[in-house]
């Protein structure tokens, strides 16, 4: 019987190559923040990594594939995105059906410029202002359903010490917020969100580049990658360069 290896060894990390959006989500899984199985703990030819709620899937399938996509998809009670390129379509049709869901993925080599950024800002209503997610924010954006996924992958102790994010407050509440959906050496993977009422006014923008300058400030890349086109929309906006549409997959039956 073919057995699934958790692994910490970066020597995985070249199995997911060309993969949208895996590096720094990969990184991220083997820093803690996630988990790795790969079919060889000395020789790896194909690996699952898991952070957040994706699932990617790297190097060249072979016979354990599907015991390593099973284990990874039991691993945890989130609705996965799956990253299956090439062979790995296969797989992953023979352990559970899917359904399509299109992301866009973006040059993670390319940032926004801060000027450009600095510029953006400036167009910021008179009634806003900018919170940092510390302190007694942190629990409150654990409160709320529209903010939990700022922090949720993190302990109040781990936000602190590698998270980082801002609310946008107007006329003294909430109203949208970016945050490091996760964290890894030398950079952080962007989670946007603008509370439901108060959608299309700018506010998601504003978070942004908020959060990408404290990013840079910091010598930390920001990554990006879009599940709407109103993100990719976003995005191309504070000047990331977009590389176009891809496929991931989503159980409906486990």
């Amino acid at each position: 019987m073919q057995a699934a290896f958790p692994t910490m060894d970066s020597r995985v990390l070249p199995l997911f190559e060309g993969i949208p959006g895996a590096r720094g989500m990969v990184i991220a899984a083997l820093e803690g923040m996630g988990r790795v199985w790969t079919d060889s703990p000395v020789h790896p030819r194909c690996a699952v990594a898991a952070a957040g709620d994706f699932l990617f899937c790297g190097g060249e399938p072979g016979v354990s594939a599907a015991r390593l996509l099973r284990t990874a998809i039991a691993s945890g009670k989130r609705t996965w995105l799956i990253h299956a390129p090439g062979r790995w379509k296969d797989v992953l049709e023979r352990v559970t059906p899917t359904e399509t869901v299109t992301r866009w993925a973006f040059d993670h080599d390319v940032q926004p410029e801060d000027r450009h950024l600095r510029r953006l800002l400036k167009q910021m209503p008179a009634d806003t202002v900018f919170q940092p997610i510390e302190g007694e924010w942190i629990a409150w954006c654990r409160r709320q359903t529209w903010s939990e996924d700022f922090v949720s992958l993190y302990s109040d102790e781990d936000y602190v010490r590698c998270g980082l994010g801002v609310l946008v407050l107007a006329g003294g509440e909430a109203v949208a917020g970016a945050s490091s959906y996760l964290s890894y050496p030398g950079g952080l993977e962007i989670q946007l969100q603008t509370r439901d009422d108060r959608q299309g006014r700018g506010y998601a923008t504003l978070a942004a580049a908020k959060l990408i300058l404290m990013a840079h400030e910091r010598g930390l890349m920001a990554t990006w990658d879009a599940a709407n086109e109103a993100s990719a929309h976003i995005a191309q906006k504070l000047g990331y360069r977009l590389m176009g549409p891809y496929s991931v997959y989503t159980p409906f039956k486990l």
